[in-house]
């Protein structure tokens, strides 16, 4: 899976307060190798569970930021068990 650059981190960082969601799928985009897709269909396509994935497409601030702060440290997305 590829992962974020130093620069796409702090992309993610400088945008995310204005807009959280094309924050994210900027980052999302890179991650997961579909640079054209929407938010929608990438948390759809995305490694993550049910819950999750209907919180990040609710919006859930909580998520988001955990999304955000996931993609920080470990600059892609990791299977949860």
């Amino acid at each position: 899976m590829p992962t974020l650059r130093k620069r796409d981190v702090e992309a993610l960082l400088a945008t995310y307060d204005a807009d959280p969601v094309a924050a994210l799928t900027a980052a999302l985009r890179i991650v997961l190798d579909r640079p054209a897709v929407d938010y929608r269909t990438l948390v759809t396509i995305g490694p993550f569970d049910d819950e999750r994935r209907t919180r990040l497409l609710a919006g859930d601030v909580a998520t988001l930021d955990a999304l955000a702060r996931e993609l920080n440290e470990t600059r892609t997305l990791l299977p949860r068990p």
